[in-house]
Formats: structure tokens, sequence, C-alpha cells
């Protein structure tokens, strides 16, 4: 496919250039202002630390800041082939007095021509509200679940032994800085649509160094044969007054390399003690605990929601980055008014040996159309093309075609992301 060579250009009107270093301070302002709350001055000071104001786009009126967009780079994990080059987008943010401006679409533009300078070929959020970036090419691609368990009747159906013959033990805030980050390295590449992380991406295991949480939070690993398979990090925290009520352990992440420490982990948290409920929020729809219980039904999800949202910003490198499920030869006729380099018909061919697909342009008519924002819900594997044809999200050009590309797209687990950001 030949390219259409778009500019980084944003409107004449409303401009967008990289964040000042005299501007971290109205940084910060906006984000409270358009998010309704104000991080402690401890989380500021390690933000600013890993800033890279290069990547922060601001909008101005008349020369004051009123909106930014923010990324960092990442990698991603796709199905069978390991990362792809990747962006996190946080800070997103306009001022309230300067919605309905255009300044988001601005914003929106200048950063996505900036990661498609840098080569990556993805860029991922988290929404705080749910129809606002379907616009710009992102679609819904992880989803998660919160759970709670009555620890007063949930029970395992095996003991933990029968899986691991390690041991949990607790840690302090310190050793966990060292142990979790070693334990996420070697997990992220496991799973599609995991993030690599940085220093700053452990702050929702960890809390803030110094932070009022820190008195209730406790850090747990799995070790078997002097090695760290897994870890938790979680609160005990009060379900009502007085202090001496009932009490629930919130569990804020859980990462396990193994089935042992996995199994291992879940039997701590459910056996800790003056507890009588466990809470683990931000999991994966398919939590395997379930089918580990004497009872399953005992295992409740409280709420399910969507988690990471992508953009396909090289829709080309993205299809070649991923293995496929079944063989193939399927052409996509892609609409990306946002993004239109990546606008045409794109021929995939996975034959019987491989998983990977040969990617081309092709003057051949698509079998399938679709926008970059069903593109991207399908391309992990987590929404079904069969789903988004039934309400017209996508629309076949050949009989057969949608249910060729389900088998080719899907994965062997829905994806997940554990990062909170």
């Amino acid at each position: 496919m030949a390219p259409e060579d778009v500019s980084r250009t944003t409107s004449p009107v409303l401009p967008v250039s990289p964040l000042r270093e005299d501007e971290i301070e109205t940084f910060f302002a906006i984000d409270a202002a358009a998010f309704g709350a104000r991080m402690s001055k401890g989380v500021e000071e390690l933000i600013t630390k890993a800033m890279n104001l290069e990547r922060i786009a601001a909008s101005r009126d008349d020369g004051a800041l009123v909106g930014t967009a923010a990324s960092d780079a990442s990698r991603m994990t796709v199905p069978g082939l390991g990362g792809v080059p990747a962006a996190m987008v946080v800070a997103v943010a306009v001022l309230p007095s300067h919605r309905r401006q255009g300044r988001l679409r601005a914003l929106m533009r200048y950063q996505l021509d900036d990661l498609r300078d840098r080569g990556e070929a993805v860029a991922v959020l988290t929404a705080s509200e749910g129809g606002i970036y379907g616009r710009f090419g992102y679609g819904q691609a992880t989803f998660a679940s919160t759970y709670a368990l009555d620890k007063r009747v949930a029970r395992l159906a095996r003991p933990a032994r029968d899986f691991a013959s390690g041991q949990v033990r607790l840690i302090g805030r310190n050793e966990a800085a060292d142990a979790f980050p070693a334990i996420y390295a070697a997990y992220w590449p496991t799973r599609a649509g995991e993030l690599e992380r940085g220093e700053i991406d452990y702050l929702e295991a960890l809390g803030e160094p110094g932070g009022e949480d820190l008195s209730r939070r406790f850090y747990a690993v799995y070790e078997e044969a002097d090695h760290l398979d897994g870890y938790a990090a979680y609160e005990v925290v009060s379900m009502e007054p007085p202090a001496h009520g009932p009490r629930r352990v919130l569990v804020h992440e859980l990462c396990a390399l193994t089935p042992g420490s996995y199994v291992a982990l879940w039997d701590f948290l459910l056996g800790i003690d003056l507890t009588v409920e466990l809470v683990a929020r931000s999991r994966p729809v398919d939590e395997a605990i379930k089918w580990l219980l004497a009872d399953p039904r005992q295992l409740r999800c409280t709420f399910l929601g969507d988690h990471a949202w992508i953009r396909l910003v090289d829709v080309a490198t993205c299809l070649r980055a991923r293995r496929y499920a079944s063989a193939g030869d399927l052409v996509l006729g892609l609409d990306d008014h946002f993004c239109p380099w990546n606008s045409g018909c794109y021929r995939l061919v996975v034959s019987e040996d491989g998983g990977t697909a040969e990617v081309s342009s092709t003057p051949r008519q698509a079998d399938v159309e679709l926008d970059a924002s069903a593109l991207a819900s399908i391309y992990l594997g987590g929404v079904s093309p069969l789903a988004l044809a039934d309400v017209g999200r996508i629309a076949p050009s050949s009989e057969g075609a949608i249910a060729a590309m389900s088998r080719m797209f899907a994965n062997d687990r829905p994806p997940y992301c554990l990062t909170h950001f």
C-alpha cells in the first residue's frame, strides 16, 4: 500500500506544541480540574521526574496552557509473537472552560502524527468516558472484571499444595519495589494486551511512598526453589464503622508466572484472618480461580467493563506483527478517516503451516469493510468480528468472510491489561 503523505499539522486556530518546563505546575492543575481530583505532591514529583516534555502535547489560549495529551514509550504484547512498539497515552485533559472548541481533536491529531513519526505502531489508553475516543480510531480491546468472594464460605476444591511446593511470604515495600518489576518483566510478554512498564506504572501495586494507605497495604511473593514466581499487593480495609467491624481484603494487583504461584497466592489471600470478604478489582474476565473453588458460584462478578482501548497507528505493521489462529486469504477494506495513511485494502495471506500473515496492498475487492475503531477492537482477539457484523459495525462483501475473519483473529485467551494508567 502506498500510504498517503500526511504531514504533522494542527488547526491554525488551535495550534499544538510540546509542553514547556515552566508549564509543569499548570499541567497538574489542568489534570486536576478535568478529572476532579488532585494528585498528591509525592505523585506529582514522581511524574515530573519521569516526564519527557517532547511527548506532552500542549494546547494554549492566548499563551496560557488549557489542554494536554501525553504519551510514554512502551511495548504491547500481541497474539503469539511478543511485543510491538506502543505508546501509553495519559493525561488527556482540557479545562472545563475550554471544552467544545476542538482542542481535544487538535491534541489527538498532533499526538497521533507524533507517534507515527516515532515508529510506535499502537497507541493505548484507558478511557474516562466511553463515547470519546472511537471517533479518533480507538476501540475497546481488553476487558476486566471485579470479583468478590465471601471468605467465610469460599474454599478451594483441592489444596494449594497439590499445585505448589513453594511458599508465600510477606515482604516490605522496598523489597517489593525490586521484586515486582522482575516478576512482571517475565509476565507481560505472555498475554496479549499486556504492556511493558516503566517505574511509575507500579504505583497501583506499590502505593505512593509515604502515602496514607501504606499503613494498610501489604505485599506477598511466592517463592519456589529460590525463585520468585508471583506477587500480590493488597489492603485490609473496614467495610463499615466501627473500626472493629467487618473487614475485607482488597487486592490491588496479582501477577503469577506459573499455575502453582497463581493458586498459592489466591489460597494465601483467602486465608487472611479477621476478614470476611475478598475483592479483586480489574481482573481477567476468564479468572481461572473460579474453576478451583469448591462452589464456583462463590466467585461473584460485581463489575465487567472495558479497560484498555487501542489505536492502530501503523496498520500494516500491526497486521504483520501478530499470529493468526487459522489459515486464510482475506482482504480488509479499511476506512481510517483520522489517520488516512492507513486507509486502503490490505490482503492477509496466512498459510496452513504458518501463523503469521503476508500483508500487502491490493486492488482486489475487499472481503470485509470496516473502520479503524472496529479493527482496533478485533485486533487482539477480544472482540469477535461476528458480534460487530451483527450490529453493522463491519460489513462483508463476500460470503463467509466474517466467519473466516473470526477464525483468523481468534485468540486462545481473552486479551488482558494488568496496568492502570
